[in-house]
């Protein structure tokens, strides 16, 4: 029997020793469990600029708290918003609404560090949370417009594009209105690259946005620098970004005869001259424009010329070409091709050449028929009286 108890007393004792823990952890209150916290709970701002703190209130069942800032200097604003609306109060569930802390640091703000806090009560609780926000003229952030690339090279007629970032290192979001400008007779048009057509764009702050910037010459336009530039401009900044476009020039080379005509004569025993007129007619200068030909076989062309050195944009430059044609060429009509050639450009034009018979064949000619006539009168003069 005394061996029962004994086995009944340590029994309870142990079942109170394991129960033991399980009262000490009991669970915690719905107010212990509401909770207020900010990722960013000290900030640094321009005087004048506005502080925002991201807020997270939150609670294991729906719970109405209210809000208020407090420690606020003279002259300061505190103002709480959520679901885009001023509020004074919000309901905090086991997911956080959306709620922000705007502060207003006047312009007459001194320079140094404040410490302020939010307070939220309800359900029960009371709840605070320390703020710390540093008044700094340089912590208000900057707007910066940088290309991709400075500068860029097109040829004459082609549109150079930029792609310039827009960054607003600011605490607020900012709207731009994009303007451009370029010299006299320039296209430049600024617009944000993926809003074609849009001349304004909004950037929230600490975040970038591309512009695309694109800037075509007049026709005609010479070869050389030019400035171009795009403008981001918000009610309190403005900020631009210049960039240069080179302008190398079109290339064409043109190749005629002074009149136009594209056709001449040439005698089966001798040489002809023909004139050529080879003309850069693009916008940059050309050099070592050769010239050469190709004409029918056993046909000899040469140049007085086979090299033109340089031609500006717009010049000319005559070059005589000598045709002699074969010796077995018979009458008719012949092509030659001449050809003009350079690094940059190259042109062709045909000449059709007529081949006329030798003077001497007609002397011959003459001669005989002139004999045919003197041996006819000889041969009446003598037989006709028989």
């Amino acid at each position: 029997m005394r061996m029962t108890r004994t086995l009944v007393s340590l029994t309870a004792m142990a079942l109170m020793l394991v129960s033991m823990p399980a009262l000490a952890q009991e669970e915690p209150t719905v107010v212990e469990s509401i909770r207020i916290s900010t990722p960013y709970p000290s900030v640094a701002v321009e005087a004048g600029d506005q502080a925002s703190f991201a807020l997270s209130l939150v609670a294991p069942q729906p719970t109405p708290m209210t809000l208020e800032a407090t420690g606020l200097p003279d002259g300061w604003t505190g103002v709480f918003r959520g679901g885009g609306f001023e509020i004074d109060g919000v309901t905090a569930g086991p997911e956080a609404p959306e709620l922000s802390l705007d502060v207003g640091v006047p312009v007459d703000a001194a320079e140094g560090t404040y410490d302020i806090g939010v307070s939220a009560s309800g359900g029960g609780a009371s709840l605070s949370l320390a703020l710390q926000i540093r008044v700094s003229a340089q912590a208000g952030g900057e707007v910066t417009l940088t290309p991709d690339f400075p500068g860029l090279r097109v040829p004459t007629g082609e549109t150079a594009s930029f792609s310039v970032e827009l960054r607003n290192d600011t605490p607020s979001d900012l709207e731009f209105e994009l303007s451009s400008s370029g010299p006299a007779g320039w296209e430049v048009t600024a617009e944000p690259a993926t809003e074609p057509q849009a001349t304004t764009m909004q950037v929230e702050a600490g975040s970038t946005a591309q512009i695309t910037v694109d800037a075509t010459a007049p026709a005609g336009v010479e070869s050389g620098q030019y400035p171009v530039s795009v403008q981001a401009s918000s009610p309190d900044t403005e900020v631009q970004a210049d960039m240069i476009v080179e302008i190398v020039g079109s290339f064409s080379l043109e190749l005629g005869t002074p009149d136009q005509r594209l056709s001449t004569e040439v005698s089966s025993d001798g040489s002809t001259d023909i004139i050529l007129v080879v003309t850069n007619s693009g916008t940059a200068p050309i050099s070592n424009v050769e010239l050469s030909a190709t004409a029918p076989s056993s046909w000899d062309v040469t140049f007085a010329e086979q090299v033109v050195p340089q031609l500006a944009a717009g010049e000319s430059a005559n070059v005589t070409a000598t045709v002699t044609p074969s010796d077995q060429a018979i009458a008719g009509d012949y092509v030659i091709t001449f050809r003009a050639d350079s690094a940059e450009a190259n042109s062709t034009v045909d000449i059709r050449t007529t081949v006329n018979p030798s003077a001497i064949w007609g002397f011959v000619g003459v001669a005989l028929i002139v004999l045919v006539l003197v041996g006819l009168a000889w041969v009446f003069r003598r037989f006709g009286r028989r």
